[in-house]
């Protein structure tokens, strides 16, 4: 649960609000995505007590050690990706409380401001494991107090009746655009799911893995992401920049805190993101120590959250990251979650790569592309007969795991 109890995913629901949903249908869709991407959150992390290892180093089982590759590859990059974003939403936090103290917040005042947010962020993560542990079991709770605080002295201003902005065709495409959106945020953590799972007990259950995980994460998500729409409805026109909105509507006295407390929220939540990175790296045979690839990984997520303040748009940075998220990862864990429970593959002998597995997956990402639309890439379907909407997550996964059904049994 602690995982979803951030900023992040008030944010995230915040956009289904930018898309154009009324509040009403705008958290069925919330919970539709979160129900659907933490059901299969919590059948992944069983491979942690199953195999005793991290997601991507379980997916060896499936893929191949050297098949696996290019999922430990673009998990490293999610990581990283992951990072930037939280940097990004901390250091503005931040800022935002430099503004209401007086003090400059100009270019320089940004960067200095973001160096402070990598190296607490950076420093803490190469503690490994169980420092994280304590850090999320804590923290959630205290942003959950937050979070109640905040919203009840909004709650006067809440636009419970908010309608919405776009219909007909387009109106449907925005509803199922704001599942996958929601779906697209879960998903980002499919392949580190047992990257935390792995410490349990070989012989727990794992219908209790699969259950309480998948419940913790739909519930948080789900709770979260309506709190999201919830507060944008106050000004629908500035459900883009959340932050700013909250800034603008909420008392003084509890604005400050609240920002603090993000700011800090936001660190610990990038110790899961550089900690999975880091691993993520090992699992490509980097030389390193895991601190070290930790500490490579906080440095470029840093660059990244640096072009992302300075050089582009966050809002359209942000839901691309999501989209691109939203474009591997399905396949991906449908692969692995039909080996896993249909093929019921066990730990052994390990082949450098299962062609079944990895043609699987790279035909569901394949066959997903015309369904994308963001600032990236808008196929001409998607923005045509799909009325801007996008389904590539959909569309991969069934894909990719249908034919793994028909190819895969070995």
């Amino acid at each position: 649960m602690a995982a979803f109890a951030n900023f992040v995913s008030l944010i995230t629901g915040a956009l289904l609000v930018a898309l154009g949903l009324g509040v009403a249908e705008a958290i069925l869709a919330v919970w539709v995505g979160s129900i659907l991407a933490g059901t299969l959150h919590g059948l992944l992390s069983a491979a942690g007590p199953r195999f005793g290892k991290t997601q991507v180093v379980a997916a060896r089982h499936t893929f191949g050690t050297r098949g696996a590759a290019g999922c430990a590859f673009f998990t490293l990059v999610l990581g990283t990706g992951w990072f930037a974003v939280e940097c990004v939403i901390e250091t503005k936090a931040l800022v935002q409380v430099c503004h209401r103290a007086g003090l400059p917040t100009g270019r320089l005042t940004n960067a200095l401001v973001l160096l402070v947010v990598v190296a607490l962020s950076v420093i803490v993560a190469v503690y490994g494991h169980s420092t994280i542990q304590v850090f999320e079991r804590y923290g959630a709770i205290l942003f959950v107090a937050f979070c109640t605080v905040l919203f009840v002295s909004l709650l006067p201003r809440v636009n419970w009746g908010l309608p919405p902005s776009v219909a007909g065709a387009d109106h449907v495409a925005a509803w199922i655009l704001g599942t996958s959106v929601i779906f697209a945020l879960v998903a980002s953590w499919f392949s580190f799911a047992s990257d935390y799972s792995r410490y349990l007990p070989r012989e727990v259950r794992l219908s209790s893995v699969a259950g309480w995980i998948g419940a913790g994460t739909s519930l948080s998500m789900g709770l979260f992401g309506s709190a999201g729409v919830v507060l944008a409805s106050i000004k629908p026109a500035s459900a883009g920049n959340l932050l700013g909105l909250i800034t603008d509507s909420a008392p003084g006295a509890i604005v400050v805190p609240f920002l603090l407390f993000i700011a800090i929220g936001e660190i610990w939540a990038n110790y899961l993101d550089v900690y999975t990175a880091g691993l993520s790296g090992l699992a490509l045979n980097l030389r390193l120590r895991r601190w070290t690839a930790a500490l490579a990984c906080g440095l470029l997520g840093g660059v990244l959250a640096y072009l992302a303040l300075f050089v582009s748009n966050f809002k359209d940075q942000y839901t691309n990251f999501l989209l691109i998220t939203y474009l591997w990862v399905p396949s991906w864990a449908a692969v692995v979650l039909v080996d896993l429970f249909v093929f019921g593959r066990r730990a052994g002998t390990l082949p450098a790569v299962r062609p079944a597995a990895v043609a699987a997956w790279l035909t569901g990402l394949v066959v997903a592309i015309p369904f994308v639309d963001s600032t990236l890439w808008q196929s001409p379907l998607a923005i045509g007969l799909l009325h801007g909407t996008a389904i590539s997550g959909y569309v991969c996964a069934m894909v990719g795991g249908g034919l793994y059904l028909v190819i895969g049994r070995q």
